[in-house]
């Protein structure tokens, strides 16, 4: 694997409240969790922060012990487990600080995270922060939009072309941090060698369209090393600032 991630305050913002960690365990193993915050300048900066640390701590702490070990193996349900178990842990971090912070109350973060172990991704959502998985010429968003847009287009009131343009489609309806508790969703995917997983925020999908996505990752990457994938991510993020970039980018790319 080869990774690289960017993160950028984008063209009108004057704090980036996104966070993002990529940590390896192992050549053939890899954490990577992006946040974006909400509830003020402030509020956002420290709520992304802190989910993102509880979050890759707890799934470091888990994981470890198999890391290099031959007599021991991870059962999927232990996996999706860990990462349910590692959100609630973020979570609670960012409820309790704001809890003790009475100027940051109600502050919360999107999140999402992959962890690869060989060819085996699992990757867990809450918010519009989102994982795409690139394949040859295809690329398929494997996470679903906890939104208000989402939510009335799965009821049948909104196409996905009116999303494009609806007014209120930053609204989230649910987040980490904001509530005692919060539910993500868990997905698993198998992808084959030379396959992109993307995160990042919304900063990056509301400016570049997944065609344009794809085709920047994927034009000529048979033979890719590091300097060109992290080229790759930078333009991304210029890509998304040339087209308005009203709101903070990241993006953290992996190549298989």
């Amino acid at each position: 694997m080869i990774w690289s991630a960017y993160t950028d305050i984008g063209m009108k913002r004057n704090i980036n409240q996104d966070s993002y960690i990529l940590k390896p365990f192992s050549e053939k193993t890899l954490l990577c969790v992006v946040c974006d915050g909400m509830g003020g300048a402030k509020g956002g900066e420290e709520a992304s922060k802190i989910a993102s640390e509880a979050f890759a701590s707890s799934v470091e702490e888990f994981i470890m012990p198999y890391i290099g070990t031959k007599d021991k193996s991870i059962h999927v349900s232990d996996i999706r487990e860990q990462l349910i178990e590692s959100v609630g842990k973020a979570n609670s971090a960012v409820y309790s600080y704001a809890k003790s912070h009475p100027s940051l109350r109600g502050m919360g973060t999107t999140l999402v995270a992959v962890l690869i172990i060989e060819h085996n991704i699992f990757c867990i959502n809450v918010g519009d922060s989102r994982m795409y998985l690139i394949k040859g010429p295809k690329i398929k968003q494997i996470t679903k939009d906890h939104s208000y847009v989402q939510y009335l287009i799965d009821m049948g009131q909104l196409t996905e072309k009116e999303a494009e343009s609806f007014p209120n489609r930053n609204v989230i309806t649910r987040a980490v941090g904001t509530e005692p508790e919060v539910t993500p969703e868990c997905f698993r995917e198998n992808a084959p060698e030379g396959s992109f997983i993307l995160l990042c925020s919304d900063g990056l999908t509301n400016f570049v369209k997944d065609e344009e996505i794809r085709d920047i990752l994927t034009k000529d990457s048979r033979n890719m090393d590091d300097t060109t994938l992290t080229l790759r991510v930078r333009r991304l993020v210029d890509t998304a600032n040339k087209n308005g970039g009203a709101d903070n980018i990241t993006a953290a790319v992996i190549k298989l």
